[in-house]
């Protein structure tokens, strides 16, 4: 029965490809499968870095155990039915295997293996020694001698070393000099010790000197041809299809250097180059990939009309291009600074790159959000790039590739055993921060602009009337003719906010084909929002101190979801009362701080229209952030955004038209008010000094001392974000949820430049150096490209069991599992990051439903065949209600008793839940859930 038969079935082929025999998957995976870097095993997915490791695991690991076990059933089935008395508890005594296992703590992306050496070892002996399968050992000695090549497993080696970035070129070099002369030494030991056996067996020495002098010993050509970096990114190019950077002219500039001959300075002309990687040979990379590109053929619109991706949004509906070519390639670009060196050394601005990283949207979410999906395009100074038409010298060659893709004609691209592919590609959309994106499309800067939006037309004297105000749209034809009147009349730029034209406008719709970024957009908003209600509540009600606000930031228990985004308690009154809106929060803590937000304070009623305020904003994000939105909830988007920014202007808007002097309070770098004086406050007259910032009931302070007088904090108009995020319900329609598009997982690219170059420690040319290693370490993860992301699943701890003896066996069987099956009841499965484990809330797919349906996790089941295949063993929440005080869904600790078991690929969010707790009921009032994201 070939579906029981797992170690038959070719998990690296997309689809899964069972194949009839063990000679037969040999042939396979010889012809198929040569360029791997690890193998794993269809039956239990154990993973092995050889592909002999691998057949020797099936042939003795399952075929032969699987004979043994045949054999010893008939020879049993003769004897007495003594057996069939076993009590169930006997029985799962027998059956039941408990397996120790360490934690991983592995990221899904570095694909990092399992250590099979010693397998490899034990098994050798018994290989050899076996006389029962003499044509099965030919066959693998036939494979480890004639289709190994050697100096491609050394290549894979030191491509494996590089990778990580944790080694610098000195210390490969001198591993790659001591294993060479540690191969040279095992083989010489070999060599003597096969000499000795020879002549032990009467051969001829004429016929063993003869055999000792060939190359089977002889380990000098293995590391040949990788020598140093140059010579191994040729090897990585002509093997594997490396993408080598290529170095192009920028500019040039005269420099003071020193000339050892003439023992003086002298005036030296410098070539400012940068770094450019072939977007065509990179895409054909992608689609000589057969897991990716049947990933990217099969890709499809949602049926339901939910928008899940740029596909479903009407800006690939109107698309000419992609209407006529569906599967052509949408391209996003992608561009931001990068600082590589000590931010508080004397060169953090001189070592500044500009990076720019493209990925592509055909790939479904899973695959998407992996970092090694995001290429590298360009690598360049920070400082060159601020000269005039220095981007537009960086993208000629990407704009030139990127016309012949969206010709007719296309890039034909030859695949193994397939026709030849036409490779078409359209550049879709640009995301960057403000600052990046204004730079590339040639708007000023939104905090020196009038017109300081690139979507629309509004002033900074409309977002002083209104902050819900939205300005007559720009198009790609009045964006021409703006252009044009600049070009012609250059004081003209001032009334557009449009300085030159952008090379990008020859292949995209500027501005329509841009995006805000939410990341930027909703942190600065958030935090703005938090520091002034904390200001309020704080400094001028009272209702808490700001030291047992730090108190309950550390004290709150916030759950494993949520712990590593947990706020950091730096408050202080002086930063709340301190110019600008920033509170020193990273972007991860600032979203969690706003959901526990409610459970932090106390005293406050839930109508105070400040915490309304607050209670806005988390239905914003909530919706913003999720990755599948309905039509309906971009009408509440709306219709939120219009509240939340009347709100606001009520509040804090100071009536009264804009001054020339506050033109820069929407600066985009410190986003300060720039209040004149000290806004927001009345200071008495004082008897010593200046201690009012210290807290005004510190009974340590003199009586006669005056204490200072706080007011409500008001501004003078909105900051540029609160304009932006009005704009996100037509975004979403035009390109379906903008989360998608955010630059937060493009920033996390920047890690791995960060982490070469603080290896590396090479300033003499760090763009040359870091798109190499880049490029490196992108190859070494697009090599493992065989199975989804979603199918790289890490459980931890746990016991196995037969289905017959599980206390789940009905909803397992009714999941397709035989009685006969395994499973695996983990202590926790970790699936595209997000932990799975008892204790914790998931929420339930329910047609029609009026609120969430939760459910708390009580087992967490793997089917071992099939590790992929994760189950969460759930009971339903009952008693399920909405408080308005902590704006969450409130638990009463009642469950329903039936178990529900429920496939992790099908709940209505992936997204696990923690159980809070206010600070001020105890547990009386039950347990909060509050969701990040809704749920579909």
């Amino acid at each position: 029965i070939m579906e029981n038969k797992q170690y038959f079935l070719c998990v690296h082929c997309n689809p899964y490809k069972y194949l009839k025999s063990f000679g037969e998957m040999k042939v396979h995976f010889n012809k198929r499968h040569t360029n791997l870097t690890s193998f794993s095993c269809g039956q239990c997915r154990n993973k092995f870095t050889l592909k002999s490791s691998l057949m020797r695991h099936i042939e003795y690991q399952h075929i032969k155990k699987e004979s043994q076990t045949r054999a010893d059933n008939n020879s049993s089935s003769s004897e007495s039915t003594e057996d069939e008395n076993l009590t169930v508890r006997e029985a799962r005594h027998i059956e039941i295997h408990i397996h120790k296992e360490n934690e991983s703590s592995t990221s899904s992306s570095d694909g990092e293996e399992m250590n099979d050496e010693s397998d490899e070892n034990n098994q050798d002996n018994e290989f050899n020694n076996d006389q029962g399968n003499q044509e099965g050992n030919e066959m693998e000695g036939h494979q480890a001698t004639q289709d190994l090549d050697f100096q491609t497993e050394a290549a894979k080696f030191l491509l494996r070393l590089r990778a990580p970035g944790n080694m610098t070129n000195t210390s490969i070099q001198m591993i790659v000099e001591n294993v060479s002369q540690l191969l040279k030494n095992i083989m010489l030991k070999a060599k003597e010790d096969t000499r000795t056996f020879l002549y032990s067996t009467e051969v001829p020495p004429n016929n063993t000197e003869e055999f000792l002098k060939g190359g089977s010993f002889s380990t000098d050509t293995i590391f040949e041809g990788l020598q140093s970096v140059d010579d191994q990114l040729e090897f990585f190019s002509r093997k594997f299809g490396l993408v080598i950077p290529e170095e192009l002219y920028l500019n040039s500039r005269i420099e003071n250097r020193f000339n050892s001959a003439l023992r003086m300075f002298i005036a030296t002309q410098v070539n400012e180059t940068f770094q450019y990687v072939s977007l065509i040979e990179t895409l054909k990379l992608i689609l000589r990939n057969d897991f990716l590109r049947n990933l990217i053929l099969s890709e499809k619109n949602s049926e339901d009309g939910v928008y899940r991706s740029y596909r479903d949004g009407t800006d690939f509906a109107n698309n000419q291009f992609l209407r006529k070519y569906p599967h052509a390639l949408r391209i996003v670009l992608y561009y931001d600074g990068l600082e590589i060196s000590n931010a508080l050394g004397s060169k953090d601005v001189i070592h500044s790159l500009g990076c720019f990283y493209f990925s592509i949207q055909n790939l479904p979410p899973e695959e998407s959000s992996r970092l090694s999906s995001i290429f590298l395009l360009a690598l360049c100074y920070a400082q060159d790039l601020k000269k005039p038409g220095a981007f537009a010298t960086v993208l000629a060659k990407f704009v030139a590739e990127l016309k012949l893709l969206l010709s007719d004609e296309g890039v034909e691209l030859d695949l193994p055993n397939e026709e030849k592919f036409v490779l078409r590609a359209c550049l879709c959309t640009l995301t960057a921060d403000t600052l990046a994106a204004h730079e590339m499309l040639g708007f000023f800067s939104s905090s020196d602009a009038n017109r300081f939006c690139r979507i629309c037309m509004i002033s900074k004297e409309n977002l002083k009337e209104s902050t819900t105000f939205i300005g007559t749209l720009r198009s790609s034809q009045q964006h021409e003719q703006h252009v044009q009147e600049v070009e012609r009349r250059p004081a003209a730029a001032s009334l557009f906010g449009v300085k030159e034209r952008s090379i990008l406008s020859q292949v995209m719709r500027v501005p329509e084909d841009t995006v805000f970024d939410v990341f930027h957009d909703m942190v600065g908003v958030t935090q703005m929002i938090l520091k002034l209600v904390l200001y309020e509540f704080i400094m001028v009600q009272k209702f808490f101190s700001v030291s047992q606000f730090n108190e309950n930031i550390n004290s709150f228990v916030y759950g494993k979801p949520d712990i590593k985004n947990k706020p950091s308690a730096t408050f202080t009154r002086e930063k709340l009362s301190s110019k600008g809106h920033t509170l020193k929060q990273y972007g991860s803590q600032t979203f969690c701080l706003l959901r526990v937000f409610p459970f932090l304070i106390r005293g406050v009623d839930e109508n105070n229209r400040y915490l309304q305020l607050v209670f806005l904003l988390q239905d914003i994000l909530r919706i913003v952030f999720s990755f599948e939105v309905k039509a309906s909830d971009v009408d509440r988007l709306q219709a939120l955004l219009y509240e939340f920014g009347t709100k606001f202007h009520e509040i804090f808007i100071l009536p009264g038209p804009v001054r020339e002097a506050d033109d820069n309070i929407n600066n985009e770098v410190d986003e300060d008010e720039n209040e004149s004086g000290n806004e927001g406050e009345e200071e008495e007259e004082e008897e010593e000094g200046n201690g009012s910032d210290n807290d005004p009931d510190d009974p340590l302070l003199p009586n006669r001392r005056r204490r200072r007088v706080w007011k409500s904090r008001q501004l003078k108009k909105a900051i540029n974000k609160m304009h932006h995020i009005m704009h996100y319900p037509d975004q979403i329609r035009e390109k379906g949820p903008i989360i998608r598009l955010w630059c937060a997982r493009y920033e996390g690219r920047h890690r791995l430049i960060r982490k070469h170059s603080a290896v590396q420690c090479n300033f003499k040319n760090p763009p040359k150096t870091m798109a190499r290693m880049f490029q490196l370490s992108t190859l070494a993860a697009f090599l493992d490209r065989t199975s989804s992301h979603a199918d790289n699943v890490t459980l931890s701890g746990g016991a196995t069991v037969l289905v017959r003896y599980s206390p789940y066996r009905a909803q397992l069987m009714n999941e397709g599992l035989q009685e006969d099956s395994w499973i695996k009841t983990v202590e926790c499965a970790q699936i595209c990051g997000e932990e799975y484990q008892s204790g914790l809330f998931v929420i339930l797919r329910q047609n029609n439903a009026v609120q969430p349906v939760f459910a708390i996790i009580v087992n967490v089941l793997a089917d071992t065949s099939d590790p992929t295949r994760v189950f969460l063993v759930v009971n339903k929440c009952l008693n399920t209600t909405f408080c308005a005080r902590y704006h969450a869904y409130r638990i009463s600790n009642k469950y329903e008793e039936t178990n529900l078991l429920v496939n992790v690929k099908d709940l209505a969010n992936h997204r696990t839940i923690a159980p809070w707790n206010p600070l001020d009921h105890g547990n009386n009032m039950g347990i909060f859930l509050s969701p990040r994201t809704l749920s579909i």
